[in-house]
């Protein structure tokens, strides 16, 4: 398989893999896109092939946001952004995966360009965060102003992932931060990133995506809970909402094999029984 990864226009991150003559897969990443400390390079070429393997044979696109972004961007600023990539890279209609702030920007870019979107794949993400979601992400930013990135870093593990993961994790990153320089390549990025999730709310424009919806996320996702995940599912007329018991914010790294078997008969145009987790 050929790997190819760089910037895209000097500025924006890509990694592309699988079959480049097959039809096109955009996958937008979420927050941590921001969180990112050095340029795309072949071993994260590598790992992100091997996590969506179950999709080798489609042209597969993970493509990050521009780096700088404007001060106020919004989720919706973001979705333009992607539609221009879509569009340079003669790439529509692709099907679309969007994760957490990427399933947040995906609505918009079903919204607003509908005839770049095939289908979308909602992961990880609802129609805005929940109580406790915002909170954290308010937390994350204020940290991420003070320049304190291990612990951004150590509590995003720490409210992702579940089970020893969720304690573990955190504090084997908290104990490296004293060695390793967790600062992002564009430290102001992090800050307008939580800013722009913090504002999301497309309650009022979920009317407007036409695009066959996949919704998939863990019943234990503590940012995005299941009453703001059924929100988006029952706002968009043609979706479905795939629940994944046990499994939290971090759904597509703790259960990559599952959630792209649901994701790709979805998209193969599979609706019935059996799609569920």
């Amino acid at each position: 398989m050929d790997l190819d990864y760089g910037m895209l226009g000097g500025r924006r991150p890509y990694y592309r893999f699988g079959d480049a003559d097959a039809d096109p897969l955009v996958v937008l990443p979420g927050l941590s896109d921001a969180f990112q400390r050095i340029d795309p390079n072949r071993a994260t070429a590598a790992a992100l092939a091997g996590l969506f393997r179950e999709f080798d044979d489609r042209d597969v696109w993970v493509v990050g946001r521009p780096r700088h972004l404007p001060v106020g961007s919004t989720t919706r600023d973001i979705a333009a952004g992607y539609a221009g990539v879509i569009d340079e890279q003669d790439l529509w209609p692709a099907d679309v995966i969007g994760v957490s702030m990427g399933g947040l920007v995906a609505q918009y870019l079903a919204a607003d360009y509908g005839d770049y979107v095939d289908s979308l794949a909602v992961v990880s993400a609802g129609t805005r965060l929940g109580g406790h979601g915002e909170n954290v992400v308010t937390r994350w930013r204020s940290l991420a102003g003070k320049g304190r990135w291990a612990e951004v870093v150590a509590d995003a593990e720490r409210e992702a992932a579940t089970g020893l993961e969720a304690t573990v994790a955190p504090a084997l990153i908290e104990a490296a931060g004293r060695v390793v320089d967790f600062r992002p390549a564009v430290p102001a990025d992090a800050v307008v990133s939580c800013t722009a999730c913090l504002e999301h709310d497309s309650r009022e424009i979920l009317g407007d995506i036409d695009a066959p919806t996949l919704v998939a996320a863990g019943k234990s996702d503590r940012l995005f809970p299941e009453p703001r995940v059924r929100e988006l599912k029952d706002g968009v007329a043609d979706a479905t909402l795939a629940l994944f018991s046990g499994a939290g914010h971090s759904l597509v790294t703790s259960e990559p094999r599952t959630l792209n078997g649901v994701v790709r008969r979805y998209f193969d145009g599979f609706r019935g029984d059996g799609l569920y987790p």
